[in-house]
């Protein structure tokens, strides 16, 4: 499969690159979750030390998503446990997105799938997810693309600029993750 854009082929070479992730992919695509998904601060950070030329570590928890109707919200919770036993080297976080939608506010509308979960995650470069299709290689899903990602911007989705409160959720977010500090690059746009 051709990819999409430059940067989507940086940040697919960063993943392939890396053996944590590879690794991680391998075990969510073992589970056979529906939509089984990598996501998140995992990968932006990967890419971001790796374009940094920094040591590259994981540094937050591995949000692993999956969209199943048919899973009690509970689930994510065995689940979790599961992981966090077989493979305890990871911070594992598991969740369903079919249950997530009221995340941060009360009056979302419910997600439909993965991809729809991932477009509401707060900024952009944090809109990304990665599996392992049938053939066994790299898959994104990039709702906004991934060129924020690779050239260090950081903006709030369209639904983080409806109002003040969401605005102050984007930038709570920039400041207590202190990605300026780590990443001097980083231009942040509102």
């Amino acid at each position: 499969m051709k990819e999409k854009s430059a940067s989507e082929k940086i940040v697919k070479d960063i993943v392939q690159a890396n053996q944590d992730l590879m690794c991680i992919l391998k075990i969510i695509k073992n589970l056979e979750l529906r939509q089984g998904t990598l996501t998140a601060g995992s990968i932006r950070n990967t890419v971001w030390q790796v374009l940094s030329n920094q040591g590259v570590a994981l540094q937050t928890d591995i949000d692993l998503v999956f969209f199943d109707p048919l899973k009690s919200q509970e689930y994510d919770t065995l689940l979790e446990r599961q992981l966090c036993k077989n493979h305890p080297e990871y911070n594992w976080q598991v969740k369903n997105e079919v249950y997530m939608h009221n995340y941060d506010f009360n009056d979302q509308a419910p997600f439909t799938s993965v991809t729809d979960a991932i477009a509401h995650f707060v900024e952009t470069p944090t809109c990304i997810g990665a599996y392992l299709n049938q053939e066994e290689n790299i898959a994104l899903i990039a709702p906004y693309g991934t060129d924020d990602l690779v050239k260090f911007i950081c903006r709030p989705v369209p639904t983080f600029m409806v109002d003040q409160a969401h605005i102050s959720i984007f930038k709570n977010r920039v400041q207590r993750k202190n990605w300026l500090t780590r990443y001097p690059q980083l231009k942040v746009l509102l």
